[in-house]
């Protein structure tokens, strides 16, 4: 699995829902988040970049987000100010990025490979840490996730 250690800080803000993970995995979670995050913003008729954020943040919490495109902002969007999204701002100073291509179902076993590696190179995990899923392709094989994970500061 390839990875690179980013120093670059990465910001994004997205608009979505979150959620409690109350026992439940992250794909049951994820996906009913997701659901009622692309409903809201289908309803509303508001526009965003297409590319899903899964994040997951302490406590068993996890967002569902996309950013909007450019030029929307929730302050000038009557639309989006009507809904019931929620903001977020995913903020990293130093996080692992990896890019997995194929099969979602792997995922589990990628984070898992991930995770050791960074437990092996001593890194401390500091969240958030997030999914950011390519547009939609109809064979699973050709799939893209980018992975990023936050990293604590190094003295």
């Amino acid at each position: 699995m390839d990875y690179d250690i980013v120093e670059t800080p990465y910001s994004v803000t997205l608009y979505g829902f979150r959620g409690k993970m109350d026992g439940q995995s992250i794909p049951v979670v994820g996906k009913r988040l997701m659901d009622a995050m692309w409903a809201e913003l289908k309803s509303n008729g508001i526009h965003s970049k297409g590319l899903n954020h899964w994040v997951y943040l302490p406590n068993s919490e996890m967002f569902v987000g996309v950013e909007l495109n450019d030029g929307v902002e929730i302050a000038d969007n009557v639309a989006v100010e009507a809904t019931s999204l929620e903001k977020y701002e995913v903020k990293l100073a130093r996080y692992l990025h990896s890019v997995h291509r194929g099969n979602y179902g792997a995922l589990p076993g990628i984070w898992s490979s991930l995770l050791s590696r960074l437990k092996e190179i001593s890194e401390t995990l500091s969240p958030p840490s997030l999914e950011v899923y390519g547009h939609w392709n109809p064979d699973p094989n050709k799939a893209e996730t980018t992975i990023l994970i936050g990293l604590a500061a190094k003295e």
